[in-house]
């Protein structure tokens, strides 16, 4: 766990930053896979963590959020367009991956145990350390991205995935076909939040950029089809 920005942990569930959580003030961004409860519940205690902020609505970000909730009664907030998949527990996929057989891991990797949504989330709400709501659809219809404009500091989630899903290998790229909802949309929240020339930038999947963030966002977004 390791402080990125005053206020703003990165909390790394598996090796070689596959898999973040963050804490931002007393609120859990994310809460990894079902099997990261146990390094989750310590961090809730030693931080007196208050909430849970989903960005979005797949079981690599939901997995722990029923558990944590049920131990520590902490209230679930998600983007208003995935509620009803956080509290139905099924993530929106598409082809190959809705087809028999293939949907089968399909629903083993984005799948995840149904949970209570007690707050919906939407552009300019506030969460917590000065961080506001930015809604960011495509790779999920309700993903949302959380934003400090004071430092520029940026958590968003599967907006981008700065690793290659299966080396592991750091670098931005874009999130994984089959699992985002509509590719356009999301190049388009990707403009949206390369535009905001954030300084430190944390992911969902790969390592938190904390250098020349705004540079490399503008020049992968440079690149992208319309």
């Amino acid at each position: 766990m390791r402080e990125i920005a005053p206020d703003v942990y990165h909390v790394p569930l598996t090796p070689r930053n596959a898999v973040n959580a963050y804490v931002v003030g007393n609120v859990l961004v994310d809460t990894g896979l079902s099997t990261s409860a146990g390094a989750l519940k310590r961090i809730v205690r030693e931080h007196d963590l208050q909430a849970i902020a989903l960005t979005h609505a797949h079981g690599d970000h939901v997995g722990s959020a029923k558990k944590l909730k049920d131990e520590f009664g902490l209230p679930v907030w998600v983007g208003t367009n995935d509620k009803a998949a956080t509290e139905e527990g099924k993530a929106v996929k598409k082809d190959p991956f809705n087809t028999r057989g293939i949907s089968t891991v399909a629903g083993l990797l984005g799948d995840f145990a149904a949970v209570k949504v007690d707050r919906t989330l939407n552009e300019g709400d506030e969460i917590a350390a000065g961080f506001t709501v930015l809604d960011t659809p495509g790779h999920s219809s309700g993903h949302v991205s959380f934003w400090r404009a004071e430092d520029k500091t940026l958590i968003c989630g599967d907006v981008f995935f700065n690793m290659h899903l299966l080396t592991t290998i750091p670098g931005l790229r874009q999130p994984p076909g089959p699992f985002t909802f509509n590719p356009r949309e999301n190049r388009d929240s990707e403009r949206k939040l390369a535009e905001l020339r954030p300084k430190t930038v944390g992911f969902g999947h790969g390592p938190v950029i904390d250098d020349d963030a705004a540079e490399q966002l503008r020049d992968f977004v440079a690149k992208l089809p319309n």
